[in-house]
């Protein structure tokens, strides 16, 4: 049995030692994700980890760094470590620096780095801080070429009504509750929007209901307290 286990090991090596290194990347992530997924969020970091270290030593990765710094930013919020997933999202904003300066192209990825860092700073209880992160990336979605198909338009209304809502959550926590309650209204009008929109598939809608929803009960909350 030894033997067999042995031999087992050394062809589990070979066929790594075949792959590329962004082919062994892939497979760390992958397989990092299933350890999320599966409750092992400390196997999950590690792998996640591993893979960063990974990119930071091979140039060829180079162009990776911001998929693993994700997928670490995600994982640190799912092990309650909202501090290091806010460092991670400040270097995702980092990388996205050209993106984010005005009249650029990559406006869109500007914005997503910035709700990603918004969203994170939510969890380290820094409101202001993600009041402030979040209004940049509502406003940064809302500069976003809406030129294409009815899909393409609607998907982009979303990002930016999905980026509204979270600011409106954070607004509320930040202590401006009315400013709060006029951004839910805004969030949920342009989710409706997009929900309501049947020449789009459903997957896009459900989702937009989804999210409208989830809006439409922080508003009734707030507008139930005295």
């Amino acid at each position: 049995m030894t033997r067999i286990w042995s031999a087992l090991l050394l062809a589990t090596a070979a066929a790594a030692q075949d792959k590329t290194p962004d082919e062994q990347l892939s497979a760390l992530i992958t397989k990092s994700d299933q350890s999320k997924v599966m409750g092992d969020v400390e196997g999950a970091l590690k792998g996640y980890e591993q893979a960063l270290a990974r990119v930071k030593s091979e140039p060829a990765l180079k162009n990776r760094e911001e998929e693993v710094l994700q997928h670490l930013s995600a994982g640190y919020i799912a092990a309650q470590r909202p501090v290091d997933a806010v460092k991670a999202s400040r270097r995702i904003l980092a990388l996205r620096e050209e993106d984010c300066k005005p009249g650029s192209p990559g406006v869109e990825r500007c914005a997503d780095a910035q709700y990603g860092l918004g969203l994170a700073l939510m969890h380290a209880g820094e409101f202001l801080g993600a009041v402030g992160q979040l209004s940049e990336s509502a406003a940064n979605f809302g500069k976003v070429s809406m030129n294409g198909d009815e899909p393409y338009r609607m998907t982009k209304v979303k990002q930016r009504g999905d980026a509204e809502s979270l600011l409106a959550a954070a607004l509320f926590r930040a202590g401006q509750k009315e400013k709060s309650i006029a951004t839910f209204r805004t969030a949920i009008a342009r989710l409706k929007t997009v929900a309501d929109n049947e020449k789009i598939d459903p997957g896009t809608r459900g989702s937009a209901r989804r999210s409208q929803t989830d809006a439409e009960g922080s508003l009734k909350l707030l507008l139930e307290q005295k």
